[in-house]
Parts: C-alpha cells; sequence; structure tokens
C-alpha cells in the first residue's frame, strides 16, 4: 500500500472527482471518460490482447491506483485486466450501440481499473476495440503513450517475441515531491512574484469578452473544423522558422489577433496545454501532469502580425520559465473565490496536440485498425472557446 499522495493545494485528482460528481448529477458524460474507438478487420486474438494489458499495467502503477477519496490513493502491486467482450454477431446497429455505450460508462474512482477495454466482435474477422481511459490519471500525453505501448506489445506478443519497451524510470511520486520543494523554496517564490505582476488586474483563469447568455440559459456549443492546406501549412511552417518561433507561438499570436479583432480588447489572455515532458525520463510517465499556462499579451501599438507575433514570443517564453507553479496555486492565489470550485469557467484555451507524436493510434497488426467516430452528446467543456491544433503530414 502506497502513502497517500497530495499536492498543496486542491489536487488535480480532487478537482476531477468533483467535477464527475457534478456531472453526474446533472445526468451528462463523466468529465473523467477519455473514450476512443476502432475498428479492426481482421484475425483479433483476446489471448494476447488481454497478455497485453497485463503488461501494460504491470508497466505503468497509475493503472493500479484506487482511489479511497480525493487525497488518498492506494496502488495495487499487481492487476490481471481483461478486456471485456460483447457479442453482436450480425448487428451492425446492435454493434455500434454497445460501443457507445461502453465509450460513455463510468470508471468507478474506488476501483483499479484506471484502464477499460471492450471488445464488440461483429463477425468472426471484423470486431470493434473501445479503449476507456481515467483523466485521473491519464492525461493526453499518456493516452499516446498508453496507445502506443499497447500496440506495441501486441503486436510481439502476436509474433512470438518478447516486447522491448524502455523502462518506466520516473514516477508520480518523484513530480509530487519535486513541486512540493519548488513552492516551497526560493524559485517557488520568485515564480509567484512573476506571476503576482503578471496576472495583475486580470486574474489566473481567462476571459473571453463578449455577451454573456442570460443566467439560467440552456448552454448552447458546436465544433468546426478546418483543415488548411498542405501549401499554406508548409507557408507557415517557413514564416515561423524565419520569426525564430514556433508552430505554437504562430497559432497562439493569430488566435490573440483574432480576439482582438472580435472584442476590440488589445488585452488578451489564453490559457494553453503544457504537457510538462521535457525533462529526461518524464517522456513515457503515464500521470497527469499536463497543466494549463497562461500566456497573457498586450498587443496595444502591434500594427503588424509580425510585431504581435514578437510580443507573444516575448510572453509565451517569459510564462515558460515560469511555469513550474501549477495552475490550481495561481487560481488560489489570484481567484480565491473560485479556487474551491472545479466548473470555473474559463474562457479561452490553446491546446496543440503534441501527443500525436506517440504515433496514429491503435495498431493490432496483422489485422487493419481504424479510428471509429464516438459522439460527443452530452460533453461539458470546461472552457467558454477552445482551439485545438494538429499537425499532421497531410496539412
Amino acid at each position: 500500500m502506497s502513502a497517500p499522495l497530495s499536492l498543496p493545494t486542491l489536487s488535480y485528482q480532487e478537482g476531477r472527482l468533483l467535477m464527475d460528481e457534478r456531472s453526474r448529477a446533472l445526468g451528462v458524460p463523466s468529465v473523467r471518460t477519455i473514450s476512443q474507438a476502432y475498428r479492426v478487420r481482421g484475425p483479433l486474438r483476446l489471448p494476447v490482447l488481454d497478455e497485453a494489458l497485463a503488461r501494460l499495467a504491470q508497466r505503468h502503477e497509475a493503472l493500479r491506483t484506487r482511489f479511497d477519496g480525493p487525497r488518498r490513493q492506494t496502488v495495487h502491486p499487481a492487476a490481471t485486466p481483461r478486456a471485456a467482450f460483447h457479442d453482436a454477431t450480425g448487428d451492425e446497429a446492435a454493434a455500434v450501440a454497445r460501443v457507445r455505450a461502453e465509450a460513455d460508462r463510468p470508471l468507478p474512482a474506488e476501483r483499479d481499473e484506471r484502464l477499460r477495454v471492450s471488445v464488440v466482435r461483429v463477425a468472426d474477422e471484423d470486431h470493434f476495440v473501445v479503449l476507456v481511459f481515467d483523466h485521473l490519471v491519464v492525461d493526453g500525453w499518456a493516452r499516446g503513450v498508453l496507445t502506443e505501448e499497447l500496440s506495441a506489445l501486441y503486436t510481439a506478443l502476436a509474433q512470438g517475441r518478447e516486447p522491448a519497451l524502455p523502462e518506466v524510470s520516473y514516477t508520480y511520486q518523484d513530480h509530487v515531491r519535486e513541486q512540493n520543494g519548488l513552492l516551497a523554496g526560493p524559485d517557488g517564490e520568485r515564480m509567484m512574484s512573476f506571476w503576482r505582476e503578471r496576472l495583475a488586474g486580470s486574474g489566473a483563469i481567462p476571459r473571453l469578452a463578449v455577451p454573456k447568455r442570460e443566467p439560467g440559459a440552456a448552454p448552447e456549443g458546436g465544433y468546426e473544423a478546418r483543415r488548411l492546406p498542405q501549401g499554406l501549412v508548409d507557408g507557415i511552417r517557413k514564416f515561423a522558422a524565419r520569426e525564430r518561433v514556433t508552430l505554437f507561438m504562430l497559432v497562439l499570436c493569430a488566435l490573440d489577433v483574432a480576439l482582438r479583432e472580435a472584442t476590440g480588447r488589445d488585452d488578451q489572455a489564453v490559457a494553453v496545454n503544457v504537457y510538462n515532458r521535457e525533462t529526461e525520463g518524464r517522456e513515457n510517465l503515464v500521470a497527469p501532469l499536463a497543466e494549463l499556462l497562461v500566456v497573457r499579451t498586450d498587443l496595444a501599438g502591434a500594427d503588424t502580425f509580425r510585431a504581435a507575433l514578437r510580443r507573444v514570443r516575448t510572453d509565451s517564453l517569459d510564462a515558460q520559465e515560469n511555469a513550474a507553479v501549477p495552475f490550481a496555486e495561481l487560481v488560489k492565489a489570484f481567484n480565491p473565490g473560485e479556487y474551491a470550485d472545479p466548473d470555473a469557467p474559463i474562457g479561452v484555451v490553446l491546446n496543440m496536440l503534441y501527443a500525436q507524436l506517440h504515433g496514429e493510434g491503435l495498431d493490432l497488426a496483422p489485422a487493419t485498425t481504424t479510428p471509429f467516430p464516438l459522439s460527443d452528446a452530452g460533453f461539458r467543456p470546461r472552457s467558454e472557446l477552445m482551439l485545438v491544433g494538429e499537425a499532421g503530414g497531410d496539412g
């Protein structure tokens, strides 16, 4: 049994459990459920999949963790997860309905099951595979790690080879200890001084300066996807290289400029996702290390995109230099009235999906595996506007 882990403030897990409780009270899907589904055509060997899952759970203690309350966690020394099998032979509609039901079914916190795998059979060599990750221990980066490693384990075992995966040398306990030590020392105070100055007058939670709906009105939401042509993307990358900025900085600048045009305000603040995997050893750690980082930029007098980009670059680098302070700490310091409210809305969020570097998804070779879209009905975004960027090879 492991010792309880706790951060100095409202822990990530505590916030997620509170949000999940409120979601269920509203009758909408769990905010802890991160689901993805695949259509698998070809031979699927369930005993091999179960063995791959067992080895994956043995590699990552996060998958063997039970939550007996928001600040008490127990890591089981061993686990034997198995894929849940559902037979819908010959009934495509029933199979799809089962896939969506499995994707939405919550993961009980008090059980040591942070990853659930379900297999739905349509025919002898036609199946759906549903992966459900628990946001208590899995962030966007860790999801990519788990999907990639499950693919590697299954492929090797199916071919009769012993899988060769790098050792997991860094633990979540290491992260918590480092974070606690930083916050209690001079570096923590220096970083907090930076944020006191940078977030003066705005607070830690970015707001979207547009008219809000009347209190009690039903929320509205939607999605729109745009794929930029490859030629335009190539030009953007070349422009970013000439200006010595990353693709992330360029997208953030474009968002800031668009927000300025829409709101008439020069002062813009955006919360961006950072994965905190830059330190050697953390790249294959399954844990909720991702954080929000506030980048605030004043575009007053920036009459060209290049001028705005230079400001965004400076402000991004400054924010990243002080990113070790958890977002919850900043909310506690600058928005104390909203600190204990896990549903406090965040105005604008930018998420660049660098986690996609972990591969193209689940691969259960020799079968052919293709993503199967899941419904977003009932999804509860925590932001009023979210921009998700994904850089692919074709645009």
